[in-house]
């Protein structure tokens, strides 16, 4: 289990898993249930080796085909790259507080979401969030699929280099 990123996160007793090897996350990703991805705007701002960020979690939200939300001005940069009958913008405290309504048809009408996966966001506001996610939902899975470790997520990366970070984003888009 890898250490939380922010050394003062300490989530309680239930905390989340680190997931090492792209396969098993992609593995996760590729699970039938409802997904919706959550990419912020630090992915516009996060580069490897040239490549945005944001460009690995188009690759993986096309992949798995799933609804994206768009927050803080992150919308911009993915509107021409994720049909627009899949790409939502919203704050990631209303997307949050949707997820956390049990009732709340989703962005499509048809029902709530079996999983959040989330990336490009401030560590501390992300881990809020989750935080609230894994304390008030049970039918929400979590996954963060940034480089820190993320205790409040179900499934999370340790904490990783940038260059272990581009490794395992590269080896989960092909083992999609």
């Amino acid at each position: 289990m890898a250490r939380p990123y922010q050394k003062a996160n300490i989530p309680g007793p239930e905390m989340g898993v680190s997931v090492s090897d792209p396969t098993v996350m992609a593995n996760f990703l590729k699970n039938p249930q409802k997904k919706l991805f959550v990419i912020g705007a630090e992915s516009l701002n996060w580069e490897l080796n040239g490549k945005k960020v944001a460009d690995y979690f188009i690759e993986i939200a096309n992949k798995i085909n799933c609804h994206v939300v768009s927050t803080g001005h992150s919308y911009a940069y993915l509107k021409d790259k994720i049909t627009d009958d899949k790409l939502y913008d919203m704050s990631l405290i209303n997307i949050t507080n949707r997820l956390c309504d049990k009732d709340w048809p989703g962005l499509d009408g048809s029902g709530q979401y079996s999983m959040a996966i989330f990336g490009g966001h401030l560590v501390f506001y992300v881990s809020q969030a989750l935080s609230r996610l894994k304390n008030f939902t049970n039918w929400v899975k979590t996954i963060d699929l940034d480089k820190y470790s993320h205790p409040n997520a179900r499934f999370s990366l340790p904490n990783l280099s940038d260059a272990d970070w581009k490794e395992f984003l590269e080896s989960l888009i092909e083992k999609l």
